[in-house]
């Protein structure tokens, strides 16, 4: 079904770094029109370069009390998602809601059983699973080329610098440490690739960033159905050593999907008479986002906004169960 133009009418809460993504999501989408933002610092909102006729609001609740929105953005500090997307949706909006949806996984249903009551949809966003790479490893997978899986390790050597703590996420309870504000993406492109794994063991650490009180570096050891699994998530590394894989060991052969944001086709090593279609990894992929200091994941978020029916909040419940039980097995607990 073609949309009438203007569909949903937006209003964002929360003008981070991530903001200039959703702007150029909106702006290139017909059936879109940015109508609202808000933001608790003022400062921050008269520095924003909108389109004319955004309004600018402190306070989200007026913001939806006064604007004919429809949608909004939910882009805030982590800890905030909740409360703020089951508002809206009380109030007739749709959401989108900006990783991680919950730091508490038993809040996914509480906010999907409120869509429902009131009629309305909350997608959640894990942009990260529209990567070209992925797209293609998940075709591979789903089409057996590799034959029986044996092994997976997730390795994620991202940094960052004392002044990314300088703010919310340096405070647990609401930022949620390191797997829901780096980690998240890639824990869900296993979940998404090879089913959610249990968790057998994990530990955390303080390497590099000693002074905070959310850990810099976690590792973990998963259990798949018939296969195990590690998963290394760290913003400990310096800018010249940056990584971001994940090495699939198969009864067919070996790949492994690299780059900065698991953006590039780094190793192929098959069995004689296995055809892996090279062409398509071989395509130009997108850049990470780029922090000025530091880099992020890929922007993919224009494309999610033109498929969001596939990404419906339920679909985070994995990625956030599983995250919860890797803080809990190395003895953490967000929330």
């Amino acid at each position: 079904m073609v949309k009438a133009k203007h569909e949903y009418v937006v209003g964002i809460i929360g003008c981070g770094k991530i903001l200039v993504r959703h702007l150029e999501s909106i702006e290139s989408k017909n059936n879109f029109l940015l109508k609202s933002v808000c933001d608790i610092n003022q400062y921050a909102l008269d520095g924003l370069s909108l389109p004319p006729n955004v309004n600018r609001y402190t306070d989200y609740k007026e913001m939806i009390a006064k604007e004919p929105i429809n949608f909004v953005v939910v882009a805030t500090p982590n800890s905030l998602h909740t409360e703020q997307a089951i508002y809206c949706l009380q109030n007739g909006c749709d959401v989108l809601v900006e990783k991680p949806a919950s730091l508490n996984p038993a809040d996914i249903p509480k906010v999907l059983e409120v869509a429902e009551k009131n009629y309305k949809n909350v997608y959640g966003v894990l942009q990260v699973r529209l990567n070209d790479t992925i797209q293609n490893v998940k075709k591979l997978l789903d089409d057996k080329v590799l034959g029986e899986l044996r092994g997976v390790s997730l390795v994620q050597r991202w940094q960052r610098p004392e002044s990314y703590f300088h703010d919310w996420r340096a405070e647990p309870l609401v930022g949620g440490g390191l797997l829901h504000e780096c980690g998240i993406h890639y824990l869900d492109i296993l979940c998404y690739l090879f089913g959610k794994p249990s968790v057998h063991s994990a530990k955390h650490y303080n390497t590099k960033h000693k002074g905070v009180e959310v850990e810099d570096t976690i590792y973990s050891i998963l259990d798949f159905d018939g296969f195990g699994g590690t998963a290394e998530v760290t913003i400990a590394s310096e800018p010249s050593n940056i990584e971001c894989s994940i090495s699939i060991l198969a009864e067919n052969g070996y790949i492994k999907v690299g780059g900065k944001a698991l953006n590039k086709l780094e190793v192929c090593l098959v069995n004689e008479g296995v055809e892996i279609p090279l062409h398509l990894f071989n395509e130009a992929q997108l850049d990470p986002n780029n922090y000025g200091k530091y880099e992020g994941s890929c922007p993919n978020h224009p494309q999610l906004y033109s498929q969001l029916e596939n990404f419906e909040l339920g679909q985070t419940q994995d990625v956030i169960s599983l995250i919860d039980e890797i803080y809990l097995k190395s003895g953490l607990k967000y929330y």
